[in-house]
């Protein structure tokens, strides 16, 4: 199995949710995606997860519309997506054509993000028939209550997945 963080657009691989998971996963790989538009960074995901069939990817902001678009477009190298606060309130969001069954993956959103609309991620969730954990923080979910919740989702992914 292989652990990928995706970051976000203004941020890089090696940000805050980088730092609290590779802290608990040393073995998360995250690509420098810094710079690039999302058909960029689908080409180069395309080529890292190229031999992958089991990751599972946390996917931040930009990094969770990136992860979701990567799954509609190769769900066969996907066990499992953590979404957090995903950019799916784009046109680009509204080409995911499919996500993975209910119990792969985990989005979380913070009830006060003032970058993506909680009501977008809500309708993304509606839509795939995703559950959607919604956390009293922003956009960059930094709260300590929200990194622990972060932890949790992917742990139990890692589980049940």
């Amino acid at each position: 199995m292989s652990l990928l963080f995706f970051h976000g657009l203004d941020s890089g691989p090696h940000g805050s949710k980088y730092r609290l998971l590779s802290a608990v996963y040393p073995e998360l790989i995250s690509p420098d995606f810094q710079g690039m538009d999302l058909q960029q960074r689908i080409t180069k995901a395309t080529e890292i997860t190229a031999t992958m069939s089991n990751a599972i990817v946390v996917g931040s902001s930009f990094g969770g519309l990136l992860a979701a678009r990567m799954y509609s477009l190769y769900p066969e190298r996907f066990r499992g997506l953590v979404l957090l606060a995903p950019a799916v309130h784009t046109e680009e969001g509204d080409k995911v054509e499919r996500m993975p069954a209910a119990h792969r993956v985990r989005v979380l959103q913070g009830s006060a993000d003032e970058v993506v609309p909680w009501s977008a991620v809500q309708d993304f969730c509606k839509r795939f028939d995703l559950p959607l954990q919604t956390l009293k923080d922003g956009h960059r979910l930094g709260a300590e209550t929200s990194q622990k919740a972060i932890l949790e989702a992917l742990e139990s992914l890692l589980k049940n997945s």
